[in-house]
């Protein structure tokens, strides 16, 4: 089984804090369309097996797009691959423009997951990150995606603004674990280079990131979801009763996956490559038959570091007989000896061969995992 991930890059402004291809117009959004299309055609034998798990709109905001236009793309979809009965589909949306009607539209044509991107209940942060919507219409989005119907819901927070004092942070946790979201995904607010919260904490516009609040916001937030019914099944993810998103965690374990659309990355088990990160030069590639930007050919070496850099965010951890098994005995001898410098009380041990994470350990997974690479 293989994934299908769509990219749509268009917004109606840009978040300080993005470093995803996204451009904050509409003027290009037909010519998009009708590339993504001939690209859905022109990629049919690119993953080695047609049946298909997972499809996952993102951006940019899905939900620019019209209902008729989502049911388009899933319909190109459906006519070359073979979608499971029981795929996951989900839609990224923003809460401005996911009221009634669009959400039970996007359920009628086969979207069964959404993933709301709240980022914060607080309209003074949300401001601060140069969100559209307000924490009114936040909460009024998640009691209308229920109200239609909608049983799988993922919530994203940003934890780690310098602004919010952790009882604040702690009452926004207890709002979203109030209403019955499946999944919860919390990311550190990140200064990426040339983004404009770059810019503004560089001209001192902006507070810079303070790494004892995001600890502390961390262990608030492992602790609220843990209290909720939650599993913490990767570093920033959490899900009840076993609503992991499929869809990511493919991703993690190597599954084959074609990326469709400007910047998205193709993974066909060997290789990788990825469309420009440019929509006119992405639509000029797809009119004269050509998909890829770039392409690179991943070596067992590559292929054991990523392995081990994403699992080892995840609650399966890492597997010595998996490595032994896929990248040879030598790399699991060196992972072993290697291991043997990590302390106790960042790991625990399932099973003989796995190596999880504690949460303690987890906030050093990044350190943890370079050491281990090869």
């Amino acid at each position: 089984m293989s994934g299908i991930y769509i990219h749509f890059p268009f917004c109606k402004s840009k978040c300080i804090y993005c470093n995803f291809y996204s451009v904050a117009a509409l003027q290009h959004k037909e010519a998009y369309l009708s590339a993504l299309l001939k690209e859905v055609e022109m990629s049919t034998g690119y993953l080695p097996d047609k049946h298909v798990a997972t499809v996952y709109f993102g951006g940019g905001t899905p939900s620019l797009l019209d209902v008729s236009e989502v049911e388009t793309i899933l319909t190109a979809l459906s006519q070359r691959y073979n979608l499971s009965a029981d795929a996951e589909i989900t839609f990224e949306a923003n809460p401005e423009q996911l009221d009634k009607q669009y959400a039970r539209d996007l359920k009628s044509i086969g979207i069964n997951r959404l993933s709301v991107g709240i980022q914060s209940f607080s309209d003074n942060l949300l401001q601060l990150l140069k969100r559209r919507h307000t924490a009114a219409e936040a909460k009024q989005t998640l009691l209308t995606v229920f109200e239609a119907g909608f049983e799988n819901v993922s919530v994203d927070l940003i934890y780690g603004i310098p602004y919010r004092s952790e009882n604040q942070w702690n009452d926004e946790l207890a709002l979203a674990f109030s209403f019955p979201i499946t999944h919860l995904s919390a990311y550190s607010l990140t200064v990426e280079p040339s983004t404009l919260l770059d810019r503004k904490i560089r001209s001192k516009q902006f507070l810079p990131i303070d790494e004892r609040i995001e600890e502390d916001n961390y262990k608030q937030l492992i602790d609220k979801a843990q209290s909720s019914g939650f599993v913490h099944y990767e570093i920033s993810n959490f899900a009840k009763n076993g609503c992991f998103s499929r869809h990511n965690f493919a991703y993690w374990e190597g599954v084959p996956y074609l990326g469709l659309g400007p910047s998205a990355h193709s993974f066909d088990g060997h290789s990788r490559q990825w469309n420009p990160a440019d929509i006119q030069q992405y639509v000029q590639n797809i009119e004269v038959g050509h998909r890829e930007e770039e392409k690179e050919l991943l070596t067992i070496e590559m292929q054991f570091n990523e392995y081990v850099m994403l699992m080892l965010r995840t609650f399966k951890g890492i597997d010595i007989e998996h490595i032994k098994t896929h990248f040879g005995v030598q790399y699991a001898n060196r992972t072993l000896q290697h291991w043997s410098r990590v302390p106790a009380t960042y790991y625990c041990q399932p099973e003989a061969s796995h190596y999880v994470l504690t949460a303690e350990g987890m906030r050093f997974a990044d350190k943890i995992a370079v050491d281990l690479l090869a």
